[in-house]
Parts: C-alpha cells; sequence; structure tokens
C-alpha cells in the first residue's frame, strides 16, 4: 500500500516541476493535504494534488496540464520509480468550469496496479502574495525530496496560517465530515509556535469553533481508521491506529482552536 502511495506522490513532484515552469509566481498555490505533506513534514499521504489558479484561461490551462501528461520526459522521470505508463483524462468527460479545473490520470506501475489520482484546479480565490498573508514560493522539505532522489523545487504554497483556516473550513464545509481534515489540523498543531496559533485563533468566529467542536467530536475511529490510517506508512499506522490515539487527536485539535474554552 505504502510503495502505491509513494508512486502518486513522485508523480505529483514531477508534475509540479513542469507545471511551475509553465505558470507565473503568483499565479497559483499548492494547498490541501500535498501542501502539508511537501511543507509541514506531514506523514499522511495524499491520493489527489489541489491547486488554487488566477490569472490563466481555462484554456490555456487545459492545454498545459494536456501537454505536460503527454510528454515523454515526465513519464522518463516516473519510470525509475517503477511507473510504466501515463493514462491521461478524456476532455470529452473531464470538468472544466471557469471555477473547477479536474484531471483524473491512471498511473501503471510495474505490477500492472492502476493508480488512480487526481489534479485539481480551483479558481475560488486565490490568496497571493506574502506581504498580503498570502502564498509563499519556497522549497519543498529536502526529506521528501530525497525519499526519490529529487533535485531541489521551490512550489508556491500557502503558509501554515492559511493551511489551518483553509482545514477549518473544510471540517465545517463538507456535507460529509472526514477525518482526514481533523488529522491535519493535528499535524499542523505542532508545527506552529504559540504566536501563529493565536493569530489564527483571532480569526476564527465563536460560531464556527462551537460549529467545527461538534463536528470533530462526531467523527468515529473506524471512520479515521479507515480513512487515515491507511494513508500512513506501517510503521506510523502502528503507533496511530488506536481508539485512544484518536481521542488524544481529537483532542489537541479543540485545544489548538480554542473550543475548550467557549
Amino acid at each position: 500500500m505504502t510503495y502505491s502511495l509513494q508512486q502518486r506522490e513522485v508523480f505529483h513532484l514531477v508534475f509540479l516541476r513542469h507545471l511551475v515552469r509553465r505558470l507565473k509566481v503568483g499565479s497559483y498555490a499548492l494547498k490541501g493535504g500535498t501542501n502539508l505533506r511537501f511543507f509541514f513534514r506531514s506523514i499522511r499521504y495524499s491520493e489527489d494534488m489541489d491547486i488554487d489558479v488566477a490569472g490563466i484561461a481555462v484554456h490555456s490551462l487545459r492545454d498545459a496540464v494536456m501537454s505536460i501528461l503527454s510528454a515523454p520526459s515526465l513519464l522518463a522521470a516516473l519510470r525509475p520509480h517503477r511507473v510504466e505508463k501515463i493514462i491521461p483524462p478524456s476532455m470529452a468527460s473531464a470538468k472544466q468550469t471557469e471555477t473547477v479545473q479536474r484531471f483524473k490520470v491512471h498511473l501503471i506501475n510495474q505490477a500492472g496496479e492502476n493508480l488512480f489520482t487526481k489534479v485539481e484546479f480551483s479558481r475560488r480565490g486565490l490568496k497571493a502574495g506574502a506581504v498580503s498573508g498570502g502564498a509563499v514560493s519556497e522549497a519543498i522539505d529536502g526529506h521528501v525530496l530525497s525519499e526519490y532522489r529529487l533535485p531541489p523545487l521551490i512550489v508556491s504554497h500557502y503558509p501554515i496560517d492559511l493551511a489551518v483556516l483553509q482545514k477549518i473550513s473544510a471540517v465545517t464545509g463538507r456535507a460529509v465530515p472526514q477525518a482526514r481534515d481533523i488529522f491535519d489540523l493535528f499535524l499542523l498543531s505542532t508545527q506552529m509556535d504559540a504566536f501563529t496559533a493565536q493569530k489564527i485563533r483571532k480569526k476564527i468566529a465563536d460560531s464556527e469553533i462551537k460549529k467545527s467542536r461538534d463536528i470533530i467530536l462526531s467523527v468515529s475511529f473506524e471512520q479515521y481508521r479507515d480513512t487515515v490510517c491507511a494513508y500512513l506508512d506501517p510503521k506510523d499506522a502502528e503507533l496511530y491506529q488506536h481508539p485512544e490515539r484518536w481521542e488524544e487527536i481529537q483532542l489537541a485539535v479543540l485545544t489548538m482552536m480554542g473550543a475548550e474554552d467557549l
């Protein structure tokens, strides 16, 4: 299981290297689980990759992505990692709107497995510019790149305060609560200092914290085990796949948000 997750991850990294060469700085920002994995040492692998974009036409982005997916250099970079074929999405059925562009990709590895992954671009509001408290351009964590023997890569992404606020919005905004959002908040809580935590807390309305508290406590251990622990390295999964650990994670997130004070 872990190796298939790594094959998806190295695809994301190699794809990003091609993509950033085509996009202007300030026109995109990596977000979600891959942002946490590449910049904040998350131990949870992500099947998909999510990116905010602005200032690029739908057809231009579509053509750029499809060109990257069909480029021989992309597959050549993945072959050392036992990826034998890339099946790009069919544009006849792919979602391509002014709001969301979704590219569903299948990776065929040497074992014959068909690994699904998705790259999704959103135009729902890119927060750009470090001065304005938006996206920043930084080098991906060397620990991640060294796993695949990849050279340094600078990518625009959301810093920790925005990553936390986005995750809290995900907790309260999804039709079906996801344990991974809570786990991601737990991981982010270990990566920030007291000043950052206080800064974030001031940006969250009490009503949102109360709503988050109820949702966080409603997510079962079974959902957490099946949807989070399955995406951890086996050694990490062994440490985290226990009911008492899930309770500790829930409590840590509530404490970070100041939910216990309301």
